[in-house]
Order: structure tokens, then sequence, then C-alpha cells
């Protein structure tokens, strides 16, 4: 239970949030990047005023996210390299959903109140976001592809079909384990340009295809050992999950296996808390989607032709199901 105290240290936890934020819009990280720079000099390299920039990255040298030094401001070893743009770490895609998720946040209340029938949800898809968005999924695979490659690599992949796979950056890791295996992943076309990027640099890169297109018409003529349907069955209802399960039972092998990896709930909808935040967030951010839990996803595989269920644990909240095509 949370005491009066905690809940209020949560909400305060917002000035720390809008700082950093601030500090990313201005691209202050960036601005210093490996020199030290006085307020007034950042202030004009991020076209802000003076008084107010010093005001920032005092708060910010506060924090501990940046130092000071006399009157001059330094990045710390973490900030230059996470979230200065000349770094080779740079987490490009982070910063991006950040930056993007700042304001968004703020329309909860109006969501709950309104629902979500917002224009947004229309149109063509932006390439530029897709791109960038590709780029944070493959950051954030990182906490989780040497799992998930362990477990689904204790058996046989065979030909892997990855729907919906963004950056490849879990095939690339199963691929590592299985020296035969192949894989084949389907998804937008721009996420597929930032996909080949990423997967150029893998080892197993050579062993991945990519195929432009919608995972709701999946039609291949031939047949795969195992798919993988990574973090895409919270973006859908439960009609379209259903539709979607059916076209992945015909494109497996009979006995072929499907992998899904999400952030599934209880029965209780309640825990892990990762979880029941993430069904917040689609409710903001997608058209029908929601965290499900694991009782409402192993009903839906039994009626798309799916059995012999079995869970396996990740962090952050996340979980495999795994299941095999009767």
């Amino acid at each position: 239970m949370l005491k009066f105290q905690e809940i209020i240290d949560k909400i305060d936890q917002l000035e720390e949030a809008n700082i950093l934020l601030a500090a990313l819009e201005f691209r202050i990280f960036t601005h210093l990047g490996n020199t030290g720079l006085t307020a007034p000099a950042l202030a004009r390299k991020a076209n802000a005023q003076a008084e107010p920039m010093e005001r920032l990255l005092n708060a910010l040298a506060s924090m501990g996210a940046l130092k000071k030094l006399d009157r001059k401001y330094f990045n710390t070893r973490e900030t230059f390299k996470h979230f200065c743009e000349d770094s080779p770490h740079y987490k490009r895609g982070h910063v991006m959903l950040r930056k993007t998720n700042r304001d968004e946040w703020s329309g909860l209340i109006k969501v709950i109140r309104e629902g979500r029938n917002f224009p947004e949800f229309e149109g063509e898809d932006d390439p530029e976001f897709r791109r960038e968005f590709t780029y944070a999924m493959h950051e954030r695979s990182q906490l989780y592809a040497p799992q998930i490659a362990e477990c689904v690599a204790r058996k046989p992949v065979g030909y892997l079909l990855d729907l919906g796979g963004g950056p490849g950056s879990y095939s690339a890791e199963i691929l590592k384990h299985e020296k035969q295996a192949h894989a084949l992943i389907v998804d937008r076309p721009a996420t597929l340009e930032s996909a080949k990027e990423i997967i150029a640099k893998q080892k197993a890169g050579s062993r991945i295809e990519m195929s432009a297109g919608d995972i709701f018409e999946l039609d291949h003529k031939q047949t795969f050992d195992t798919v993988l349907f990574s973090n895409i069955l919270h973006m859908y209802s439960t009609k379209e999950n259903r539709l979607l399960l059916k076209r992945i039972h015909r494109a497996l092998k009979p006995s072929g296996r499907l992998i899904l990896v999400d952030l599934f709930l209880d029965d209780k909808e309640t825990s892990p808390m990762d979880a029941a935040f993430f069904s917040l967030t689609m409710l903001m951010f997608t058209k029908t989607g929601k965290s499900y839990t694991f009782s409402e996803t192993e009903k839906l595989l039994t009626a798309a032709g799916f059995g012999k269920f079995k869970r396996f644990p990740l962090t952050n909240g996340s979980s495999i199901l795994e299941c095999s095509r009767k």
C-alpha cells in the first residue's frame, strides 16, 4: 500500500522528469559534447535565454546529470555516452520516444473521459517516426534478447518467421544459437529500412531475409518451423488478434512452435506493475490495444488451434508464452 508521502513523492518526480526532458529538447548533452560551456554559451547554441538556461543547468548538475566546474558545465560519462549525438552509443530511439511522449501522457484524463477516438490513429504511417521507433525497439531489445534467444533455441528453431519483427534484434540473437537456422522478418517498409542497417552489423545477418508487408495479409506459400510474435499482441483488439493467430497457425508446420513475447497480466490485471502501466500506454497510443492476461491469451490461442502452453518470465514485467500448433 502506498502511503501518503510516497504518493506525494511520486507526483513530485514529475519535476525531475520535466527537467531531463527539457535537457533533451534543448540538446544540452549534444551541445556540450566533450567540452565545457558556460550557461550563456549553451543558451546561444540552444537558441534560449541565458538566465533560465543557467537555472536549468544548475538543476541538472544537482541531479547528477551534469558536472559544474567554476562556471562551466560538462557532461558526465553516462550523459555523453547515451545522450550526446556524437557518441557511437547515442540512444537515438530512446531520446525520440521520450520527447514524443512528453506531452502525450498529459492526455490521459481526456482519454479516460472521452475515449480514444482521435484522428491521429488514422492516416498513413510516418516513415521518419517509424525509423526512429525501430531504433528505440532495438535499444530496448538489449534487455531481453539473450534470455529470449536462450529460451527459443533450447529446441530446434529451423525456419523462423519473425512477424512484425521490427529491428530483427531477437531473430539475430536466436540465430547465433542455432547456426543452421534462418529467418524471415515481415514488417512495414519504413521499419525494414532501419532493420537492414541494424541487421547488417549482426553476425547472423546473412541468414535473415526481409519482406515488406502487412502482417494481417500474411499469406506465404512456405511454412515455418517457428514463429516469433513479439510485442505485437498488445497493439490490437481481441478480434484482430484472433485473425492474426489463425493466420500464424496456417503459416506453421504441424507441431511448429509459436513464441509470444509480451507484458502479460495476471488474472486480477494488477500485476506485474509494468504490464498494468503499459495497458494505459496502449490506451493512449493505439486504436484498440491493451495488455492481455495469460488466461485471455491462452483462450485465444486455443481457439486458433494451439496447445501445450509454457510460460517463461523475463525482466521488467515481460514474459514468454510458448505453444505448439495442434
